[in-house]
């Protein structure tokens, strides 16, 4: 094994074990606190000049403690934005996202590993082109705004082949941790919003 792809080991082993720490503490969160927190973290979204000056907005379902995005759904739907969400699967070995377009609440349904995901027999309009700004979910994420997601790298993927103009996060601030050590394919995100603070790359 090289020195590159023992380093590479290394990086992917320590971002494994604060994977781990962090899903442990999302996951012992009461749904009161998740939700309390949630509104807190969506309402300073909303508030952000990135959302008041955008047109169009990726975003994802909540999963297994999450962030609730349905308030920045129902708001952005409200001022006339465009929402898309994910549809992911596996392509040529490849974690692969297919966003559409959604419209209604009615228009999901259980996907990959159980997360809501666009029912595509309700839905047909596929969102084309880089998007103003693309919500990401993740697992932990440092001070710089560098992003530890579930080791599928579906968002790094998308991310990088699709230019999105803003990516932004959105994580309680139990998720924040201290700086960890990154690949060159690792892609900061360009702000992270919690209940705490708001931080920018």
């Amino acid at each position: 094994m090289s020195k590159l792809d023992n380093n590479i080991g290394n990086i992917r082993t320590k971002k494994a074990l604060i994977r781990k720490e962090m899903l442990g503490l999302r996951h012992a969160m009461t749904k009161d606190d998740c939700k309390t927190r949630s509104e807190t973290i969506c309402a300073a979204f909303l508030e952000s000049e990135e959302y008041k000056s955008a047109d169009t907005i990726l975003l994802y379902k909540a999963y297994n403690n999450e962030v609730d995005t349905d308030m920045i759904f129902a708001k952005a739907l409200s001022d006339g934005k465009k929402v898309a969400y994910p549809c992911s699967c596996i392509v040529d070995g490849e974690p692969d996202l297919t966003f559409y377009v959604i419209t209604d609440a009615s228009q999901f349904k259980e996907g990959f590993r159980g997360i809501p995901e666009p029912d595509i027999n309700k839905v047909s309009d596929v969102f084309e082109g880089s998007a103003d700004i693309c919500i990401t979910p993740g697992v932990a994420f440092d001070k710089k705004c560098h992003r530890i997601g579930y080791g599928m790298a579906f968002y790094d993927r998308y991310i990088r082949l699709n230019s999105p103009r803003c990516v932004i996060a959105l994580a309680y601030e139990t998720q924040i941790t201290d700086v960890f050590e990154t690949s060159a394919r690792d892609r900061a995100v360009d702000k992270v919003i919690t209940d705490k603070a708001v931080y920018t790359a």
